[in-house]
Formats: C-alpha cells, sequence, structure tokens
C-alpha cells in the first residue's frame, strides 16, 4: 500500500498515512466526542469532548504507529529490510521487503506488535486512576487508549492470516510441518473463513445495527482479500526463486540516436508499436525515451528540439544484467511505476525487460504450478 503523505522515517523506516486514515480519524473523533466521553464525563462542555475525541483519536494512531513499529524493529534486529510503515482506515501495515528466514522470525515478528499495544494499554489503565482526580480530560485520554489498545490486541490475535494472530498460527504451522507454503496456505485459508464468517454476522447486525454491521462487512472484506493477495504474493516469490532477469529478458529492441528529433521519434514510436525506446549512441545505452515524455514537449518545438533533450539519461535509470535476480528488479520497477529496465553488459544493450513480460513468465509458472498440483492430487503416491 502507497502512501498518500509521508510523514518523515524512523529508523530508516518511511512513515506515511493513506487517504482512507482521515476517514477513521473522523469517524473516530467523532464517535468519541459525540457518544464515548458524554456517557463517561456528562459535565463537560461541547468544545471539551471535541478537542479530548480529537486527541485521543490522533493518540490511538500513535499507538497503532508503536504497534507496527514493533514489528519492524524486530524485522530490522532478524535482518529483514522494512520499506515503510503505512496508517489507514483500518489500522496500520508494516511492509517487509522479503519473508522471514524461519518460522522462529515470523512468530518474533508476528507477536511484536500486539506486545506493544498490551504494554501500552496496561500502562494506560494503570496511569489513568492516578491522574483522572488531577485532570479528568488527560485521565479521560489514558483511560480511552488503554481498554482500546487492549482491544487492539483481541482483534489482531484472532488467527486470521494476515493478522499478527493469523502470522502467528503460520509460524507455528511453518514449524510444525517444514513448509512455509504449506503453513501459508492452510493459514490464508482460515482467513478467508474469518473473512466471510465477519461479512455473514455483518449482514446480520445491519438490520438492527446499521452502523457497525457494514463496519464489520468491509472488515471482513478485508481480512478474505488480504488473506487471499497475501497468499499469491508468496507464490509469486516462490514462482521467482533462481530466477534471473536473462531467462525473461527480451532480446534488445530497436534504439534511436539521442540527436534524432522528436518528429521522427514519434513516427519511430508508431511505426514500431511501442511506448519507449532506448537511446544508443557509438554503441552505448545512454538512456531511455517514452511516449510520456514526448508529451511534455510543446507540439511545435518537436521539429528542433532532439531526444537526447527528453530522454532519463543513463544516470538516473535503473538498470540490470543477465544475473540479476528477477524479484529484486520487478521490486525497482514497481516501487518507481517504470514499465521496462534496459539489460546490460557494461553500457551495451543486450535485452530489455518490461512488465509484460513479466506477467506473462508469472502466467505460464502459475498455470504449470496448478498442473503439478493436480498431478499430485491425482497421484495414489502423493503426500499430504
Amino acid at each position: 500500500m502507497e502512501a498518500s503523505l509521508r510523514l518523515g522515517r524512523i529508523r530508516g523506516i518511511e512513515i506515511g498515512i493513506h487517504y482512507t486514515w482521515l476517514i477513521a480519524f473522523a469517524l473516530l473523533a467523532y464517535s468519541l466526542a459525540a457518544g464515548v466521553f458524554p456517557l463517561w464525563y456528562p459535565d463537560w462542555t461541547p468544545g471539551l469532548y471535541w478537542s479530548i475525541g480529537a486527541i485521543s483519536s490522533l493518540l490511538l494512531f500513535a499507538s497503532v504507529l508503536a504497534h507496527e513499529l514493533g514489528h519492524s524493529l524486530v524485522a530490522q534486529a532478524r535482518g529483514i529490510r522494512v520499506v515503510r510503515i503505512v496508517l489507514f482506515i483500518f489500522g496500520g501495515v508494516a511492509q517487509i521487503a522479503d519473508e522471514p528466514r524461519r518460522a522462529s522470525d515470523e512468530f518474533a515478528i508476528a507477536i511484536a506488535g500486539p506486545l506493544v499495544s498490551f504494554v501500552i494499554g496496561i500502562l494506560g489503565l494503570l496511569s489513568w486512576p492516578l491522574v483522572n482526580p488531577v485532570s479528568e480530560p488527560a485521565g479521560a485520554i489514558l483511560h480511552y487508549l488503554g481498554y482500546a489498545n487492549l482491544l487492539l490486541v483481541a482483534f489482531n490475535l484472532i488467527p486470521a492470516y494476515p493478522l499478527d494472530g493469523g502470522r502467528v498460527l503460520r509460524a507455528i504451522l511453518w514449524g510444525a510441518l517444514g513448509s512455509i507454503y504449506r503453513g501459508t496456505r492452510i493459514a490464508s485459508r482460515i482467513g478467508i473463513g474469518i473473512g466471510f464468517l465477519f461479512i455473514a454476522i455483518g449482514i446480520f447486525l445491519a438490520f438492527r445495527a446499521p452502523l457497525q454491521g457494514i463496519w464489520l462487512v468491509a472488515i471482513g472484506w478485508f481480512l478474505q482479500n488480504a488473506a487471499q493477495q497475501a497468499y499469491q504474493q508468496l507464490l509469486v516469490r516462490r514462482w521467482f526463486e533462481g530466477i534471473t532477469v536473462g531467462r525473461v529478458m527480451a532480446p534488445a529492441p530497436w534504439a534511436i540516436e539521442p540527436d534524432r528529433t522528436i518528429d521522427e521519434l514519434v513516427d519511430a514510436l508508431l511505426r514500431y508499436n511501442t511506448r519507449s525506446f532506448p537511446v544508443v549512441e557509438d554503441g552505448r545505452l545512454v538512456g531511455i525515451v517514452t511516449i510520456t515524455d514526448v508529451s511534455h514537449a510543446p507540439r511545435d518545438e518537436w521539429a528542433t528540439r532532439q531526444v537526447r533533450d527528453l530522454m532519463t539519461p543513463w544516470e538516473r535509470l535503473i538498470v540490470a544484467t543477465p544475473d540479476t535476480d528477477l524479484e529484486t528488479v520487478l521490486e525497482a520497477m514497481v516501487e518507481r511505476d517504470i514499465h521496462q529496465v534496459p539489460v546490460v553488459q557494461g553500457h551495451t544493450l543486450i535485452g530489455w525487460l518490461t512488465r509484460n513480460a513479466v506477467l506473462h513468465f508469472l502466467q505460464l509458472r502459475r498455470q504449470l504450478d496448478n498442473w503439478e498440483q493436480l498431478d499430485r492430487e491425482r497421484s495414489p503416491f502423493a503426500r499430504p
């Protein structure tokens, strides 16, 4: 999940919020100001309800950030890179670059977040009676954060992959079965089942309490979709294991010289029915030019401006060699939102890796994997 707004970095981890966080913040602040705090403290003024509601909502999301940092710092301690933490409508997610190498690593990373939330919750509830006689607003915030964090622990420990409880379950299954794939498959199926259970309960409740019912349906939909996607992502990683760029790349395409005009470039794009060209000078790759680059040049300058004025130069390119790990290059392509990567030896262009080629490769691997699974299920010697 990409952040809509980046807030900064902690220990090299990008911290951001998704636009749906604003919806969650507004709904939570409203429910606290209009429902929870008036019930707990009926003598407050409306302004105090709203200000404490907003502060409590912000601090709850700060607690969610601390929860995700718990996962992330343990992952870093286990040698696993964490790309970013994003807060969104259902809480937060830490995007970890690689799968844990051992079941014990998975267990430690998964349980770290709930432990952080548990500590925050206990501290909030223990300090509330001490603070409340001195300052009711501060006591109210601690009271709410204590209960909210313990509820966060209870929810996250539901054994629905990829919630923390589901990841703990996966770690246990992984250790018992000796296979991350079998452990993930079982945990994800349980997660999908729990997601559909939430949806069913939400539909039933919608006739009595519409808001709560709709919220449960949304959570259930999120859980079953997240479980399916998490398992698919793991399969993609498996299909990429040991695959290098050289096995997927296409031969080097027709290239264009940097001193060609934009008019000549447009003619070549149309003639070869392509969106981009490598730019080669004296046998050396010097850049890439795309149809998007053309759109940035005024039409009346096409006859005079050259390709070198538009191209992305070598210094800013993502390039690969035939021996580069395919998954590493694909991650860079997704992160930078680029559709093609030149494959080089030195500065000599020898191939061209595109998203379409990678998708075609994945389709073939998925089809072959399905056939292999079907053969194992049909074989009288197949193992469970």
